[in-house]
């Protein structure tokens, strides 16, 4: 598999030294102050968070730090809140750390109940687990016994047996032990647990450890590590039906949403159930069962009907950012079943992306959903060419992504009406480089030169400024003698960079796409050949999995043996598993002896361990895998083998 979730912090992002942006007056605060005040400091990729975490690398204890536990005595609630979320942050790599642990200790005691919950996590966190028990035996306040319960329970070095905490007073840390007991208790404890777990949920109205892992997420990872999935369905049943009361019925949606991240048979099995509910739910139990719906592919389509019922009118609402500053939580909504819908190729969430489109809406995910409308035929690719053309002319680094990816989407002709407006991105993104003294090129550099490539003869007037273009690039080398080719038709500009300028190193960047070029071309020589092989079977990494393709089809079943021996390697990775597929389905009859492992990965009943970036994403990865095995198999089995796609990956 592969992992692409950057780690916790620094992101990518120009930093401040927050070390030295101290104020230049006593009325204006430091860069990591304002943050903290703001709050901003807790977004990812902001330069203040950025800044703060470099600065805590390289000091565990300095003058950053000192900053941070002097905003934890600050007047506002808020601003304390912030700054003992931040320190729980920081702590990650890092434990034992002690210098934060008696401003955690004392924020145990403060009048806001949200700093107090803060103030728990970030006590544990640092280490200070045995300070953590001590107060959970002594403190009466419901709230921070709950918090301390539950970060003690999260840390594996915690050493907090949850069996006594089944007889505390409270009902939600006695909740807490029956979950974390169940995870590895012996099969003759099950009816026990699972007894009490239900008598305690069907007592609360509300659960304070909600706020962070929900109380059917637990119970769900719980059932998971036992291997229990049928007494996990029956549970669900159970709870949906609202035989637990109100607050069951909402620990049974976020249990079976668990059940979906965990079991491959989840959606299909639990989706009716859920379905159920939407007519008469009340809004927050609604909002959960269209997030748990929306979160799985298979239980999208399932319930396709009744999430597009749920979507108002575009022309009678006013279309807003679901996801900006202040989103209204309905916007959200809105936008979670149109991703949801529209990734499944439903054209019913047309005119729901057209209106975030016209009112300047860009959420996350909106290129998946223009992609997903595209291959329904559900949106005009001329109105979305002439849009993409007005995010070019933006200065906006997101927009030029966003533009650059509908028009990699689109068929050249629509894009061809960008070009004028590529070719001015292109320039300024050439002087930029230029001033900078860049030696490689940069990621708009790259990106727009592709796109042109892309679009072929249409994009001729692109040619003089591409022949001036000396930058390569080592994630994907050889891209301006692409794109020459592309748009004139002329092999000279691959031949020659291949015989100049091929990849070296152990783990070569992957440049299939020019030898596929000149395989559509007029074929390859010898030279070419051998060197399309040894790029291929020489190394392993991305040439490796996306060159066999081309391999194949140069070769033929004299290179069958070779690819079965690194492809079937692949299949359970996101990335290049459906493209280790592609070639495998072309093979057809010669990559059979890869069935095995294609039918164990399509007969797992857990899902894949994917890091696609969260559960969820994990989640659509191994189902779109799984689609992806099974037409393979199809392939592979049926009377002949359908000719695979070529597009670049």
């Amino acid at each position: 598999m592969t992992t692409r979730t950057p780690g916790q912090d620094p992101a990518s992002t120009p930093s401040t030294d927050v070390t030295a942006s101290t104020a230049s007056g006593p009325d204006r605060p430091s860069d990591l102050t304002s943050a903290v005040l703001d709050g901003s400091v807790l977004t990812p990729g902001t330069p203040a968070r950025t800044a703060v975490f470099e600065a805590v690398g390289a000091d565990p204890d300095g003058p950053a730090i000192r900053e941070l536990l002097s905003l934890t005595r600050h007047m506002s609630p808020a601003v304390r809140r912030t700054a003992l979320t931040l320190l729980g942050e920081l702590t990650y790599g890092r434990t034992p750390w002690p210098a934060p642990a008696p401003a955690a200790a004392a924020g145990l005691h403060d009048p806001d109940p949200e700093v107090r919950r803060a103030a728990a996590t970030l006590l544990v966190r640092t280490g200070a687990a045995d300070r953590a028990r001590t107060a959970l035996g002594e403190l009466t306040d419901p709230v921070t016994r709950i918090a301390l319960a539950d970060a003690l329970l999260g840390a594996p070095d915690a050493a907090c047996p949850p069996g006594p905490l089944r007889t505390d007073p409270l009902p939600e840390i006695r909740l807490l032990g029956c979950l974390e007991e169940l995870a590895t208790a012996p099969r003759e404890h099950w009816p026990e647990l699972d007894t009490q777990i239900l008598t305690e949920v069907t007592a609360l109205t509300a659960h304070d450890a909600d706020r962070g892992y929900s109380i059917g997420a637990r119970w769900g990872r719980a059932l998971h590590r036992q291997e229990r999935e049928q007494d996990c369905y029956a549970t669900v049943t159970r709870l949906l039906a609202g035989g637990a009361g109100a607050y069951g019925r909402r620990v049974g949606v976020q249990l079976a949403h668990r059940a979906f991240q965990e079991w491959r048979a989840a959606p299909g099995t639990l989706a009716p159930h859920l379905v159920r509910l939407l007519p008469t739910a009340p809004p927050g139990l609604g909002t959960l069962v269209v997030h748990a719906l929306c979160a799985s592919r298979t239980a999208t389509r399932r319930s396709a009907d009744a999430l597009a019922a749920l979507l108002q009118d575009p022309t009678t609402v006013p279309a807003a950012d679901p996801t900006g500053p202040g989103a209204d939580p309905s916007a959200t909504l809105a936008w979670d079943l149109t991703y949801a819908l529209a990734t499944i190729d439903d054209p019913r969430a047309a005119p729901h992306v057209h209106a975030l489109l016209t009112a300047g809406a860009r959420p996350p995910g909106m290129l998946a959903a223009l992609r997903g409308l595209l291959r329904a035929e559900a949106v005009d690719t001329g109105q979305l060419a002439a849009y993409a053309g007005r995010l070019l002319r933006s200065e906006d680094r997101d927009a030029l992504s966003l533009a650059l990816g509908i028009l990699d989407a689109l068929d050249p002709a629509a894009a061809a009406l960008c070009v004028p407006d590529l070719l001015t991105a292109l320039r300024t993104a050439c002087e930029a480089a230029e001033a900078r003294g860049a030696t490689l090129a940069t990621w708009p550099e790259l990106s727009l030169v592709g796109t042109l490539g892309r679009i072929g003869p249409p994009a001729a007037a692109a040619v003089p400024l591409l022949t001036t273009l000396t930058r390569d690039s080592r994630r994907r080398p050889g891209h301006g003698a692409l794109a020459l080719a592309r748009i004139t038709g002329d092999r000279a500009p691959v031949e020659n960079w291949l015989r100049t300028r091929p990849p070296q190193g152990r783990r070569a960047a992957d440049h299939s796409a020019l030898f596929r070029w000149l395989l559509d071309h007029g074929g390859l020589d010898r030279e070419q050949s051998a060197q399309l092989r040894a790029a291929v079977l020489g190394h392993p990494g991305p040439m490796q999995v996306r060159g066999s393709l081309v391999l194949w089809r140069n070769e033929g079943p004299p290179v069958a043996a070779e690819l079965l021996a690194v492809l079937p390697d692949h299949l359970d990775d996101d990335l290049y598993g459906p493209v280790a597929m592609t070639t495998l389905a072309a093979m057809g009859p010669h990559a059979r002896p890869a069935l095995p492992r294609l039918r164990a990965l399509i007969d797992r009943r857990t899902r894949l361990p994917l890091y696609a970036g969260s559960a969820d994403a994990d989640l659509r990865a191994d189902e779109q895998l799984l689609e992806a095995a099974e037409r393979t198999v199809a392939a592979l089995t049926g009377p002949t083998a359908p000719t695979a796609p070529t597009d670049d990956p």
